[in-house]
């Protein structure tokens, strides 16, 4: 697999792990994201460094891209552990009544 071919599926892999984290399907993104460190490994076995830095640079901004969409979700998953906070001491109020 060439460099640019790697780039180009890793890069999918990135979009789709992003839309699978935008729908909450926790369950396809990490499917997505076991093949893509597969595919990373792999390639990082089979491949002779050479210190192409457009390479690396798409790299770093896939990982950028990946920290952010984590980031993200983090926030969204505190959101909701709120909101089911707040409405599980609503509902014990009113049962409480």
């Amino acid at each position: 697999m060439t460099k640019d071919e790697f780039l180009n599926q890793f890069s999918e892999l990135n979009t789709n792990i992003e839309a699978a984290l935008s729908t909450q399907d926790f369950e396809r993104a990490m499917r997505i994201d076991v093949v893509r460190r597969q595919m990373l490994h792999e390639f990082a076995n089979t491949s002779v460094p050479d210190g192409d830095k457009m390479f690396f640079e798409t790299l770093e901004r896939c990982a950028a891209d990946n920290a952010r969409a984590i980031t993200e979700i983090n926030s969204e998953i505190t959101h909701v552990r709120q909101s089911a906070s707040r409405t599980l001491r609503r509902l014990n109020g009113y049962r409480g009544n």
